[in-house]
């Protein structure tokens, strides 16, 4: 039986979050078109308007089996994203089978590829899988604030913008995973990636 807080934190604080991020002023450059979906990707400690940005599009969104997943998964699916819940340590394959599905069917994969555990700013290898099975590119998603507070208690860093921030959001160049790299070429590739975030 969930408590009250449960109840708070699931019903909510998803309206709350949403109301917050249209006070932050935020300008995104070099958005692709909609044309086609593709596998986004931004790091773990940007993720409130990292999900944000991609509430109006088809997407899809692996979330971990937590009770920070909870939480998250109330917010997206407020945003209208298809949820599939999972993570490294419970119901991973099964979980990657299921995003690969719903990418093959034209949704968007939206991943934050160091979450939901870290190491921070360690990319995982999920998104280039989705690529490869689906044939869609990768694109990097650079997010910064001008003013922000970092918790920095939290494994990944988190930020918060401060209401009223600027909010600057840079698309990279699309990448596309076709054939599979020997251990030295994928740690390079995935440096690549890693930098258009960071």
């Amino acid at each position: 039986m969930k408590s009250a807080f449960d109840f708070i934190a699931l019903k909510i604080l998803p309206s709350v979050i949403d109301l917050y991020i249209k006070t932050l002023r935020i300008e995104i450059h070099n958005r692709p078109g909609n044309d086609q979906n593709y596998v986004y990707i931004f790091w773990h400690s940007k993720m409130l308007i990292g999900w944000w940005l991609f509430r109006k599009l088809k997407s899809a969104a692996l979330v971990s089996k937590s009770k920070d997943g909870d939480i998250l998964n109330s917010l997206l699916t407020l945003w209208n994203y298809k949820v599939v819940r999972g993570s490294s340590s419970k119901g991973a394959k099964e979980a990657l089978d299921s995003l690969i599905k719903l990418v093959k069917e034209g949704y968007n994969a939206v991943i934050t590829p160091d979450g939901p555990r870290g190491p921070a700013q360690s990319m995982k290898n999920g998104p280039l899988i989705i690529s490869n099975k689906c044939s869609v590119s990768v694109i990097p998603v650079k997010i910064t604030f001008s003013s922000k507070k970092i918790l920095s208690k939290s494994w990944d860093s988190f930020e918060i913008p401060y209401p009223f921030a600027k909010c600057t959001v840079v698309f990279g160049n699309k990448y596309d995973y076709n054939t599979y790299l020997d251990e030295n070429e994928l740690t390079a590739f995935k440096t690549i990636l890693s930098a258009e975030m960071t």
